[in-house]
């Protein structure tokens, strides 16, 4: 029996989308796609230019990261237009998030380049430390982590742990590797945020990657020093600090040369 008028078989639907065969069936048995027209007695399919937007609406979707049932449910469920835009824009967030941790980790062993980041707002659960040295600091965040493990607290994804410094003189060279302050922020989701829990606003701020033992972490506010006088901006807040390079078995080592700190100036 001649190909209906107007149609395409899978093979050319397939080919046409970049899928294969197989492919294109199998979003059929989870209904995804159906058919303009199936023959009858030989089950040969055949599909119509409107079945292939459908396809490419798919494949962009499932490119996105969305599961088959999530696709499903975008395209054909009840979920109204705001939630599915709300839902896709916390994925491409997730993404940012995930591309700019992954730029960071890429940072080389001298390389301080400044750039001017927007933070997003942040609930976080805080707790003061007047640490002795480096390693007593790390000790009393590990304690920190441990008390919210043991009470159940909920950590978000959204955003990395971060240290804030007390401290207005490290832009002015004035880095203390002894005897300082520090808050150990942890965040935390609204709907599960404690009545503790600090907001940090939404605003600018400038940042430096820095890629070195921890106690050389002055040549990054030098750097930040620097920028932040060239382009007339005023810090907002106090220095905070992500850390992202760590041990297979999740410890840090203070004065690795691999350790790779974000530090980040509220302007």
């Amino acid at each position: 029996m001649p190909k209906p008028k107007g149609l395409f078989s899978i093979g050319q639907i397939a080919t046409t989308c970049g899928v294969s065969i197989n492919a294109l069936r199998f979003y059929e048995t989870k209904t995804l796609i159906k058919p303009a027209h199936t023959e009858p007695e030989s089950g040969y399919r055949y599909y119509s230019r409107e079945n292939l937007l459908r396809l490419r609406a798919i494949l962009r979707l499932k490119d996105a990261g969305l599961s088959l049932p999530e696709i499903k449910e975008y395209l054909d469920g009840d979920m109204d237009k705001g939630t599915k835009i709300a839902a896709l824009e916390e994925r491409r967030n997730a993404l940012s998030i995930a591309i700019e941790d992954l730029k960071i980790r890429n940072t080389q062993p001298g390389e301080l380049s400044v750039h001017k980041i927007y933070l997003p707002e942040r609930l976080c659960l805080c707790r003061t430390i007047e640490a002795k040295d480096g390693e007593s600091a790390l000790s009393a965040i590990g304690a920190f982590y441990d008390e919210l493990i043991y009470k159940g607290v909920q950590i978000s994804r959204a955003w990395p742990e971060f240290c804030e410094y007390l401290d207005d003189g490290l832009l002015k060279g004035e880095f203390k590797v002894t005897d300082f302050v520090i808050h150990a922020c942890l965040p935390v989701d609204k709907k599960n945020a404690p009545p503790e829990a600090v907001l940090y606003p939404s605003g600018n701020a400038v940042a430096v990657n820095y890629r070195g033992g921890y106690y050389d972490i002055w040549q990054a506010y030098e750097a930040l020093a620097a920028y932040i006088d060239e382009h007339g901006y005023k810090p907002s807040g106090y220095p905070q600090e992500i850390y992202l390079e760590t041990e297979a078995d999740g410890s840090v080592q203070i004065d690795n040369a691999h350790n790779v700190t974000r530090v980040i100036i509220p302007i």
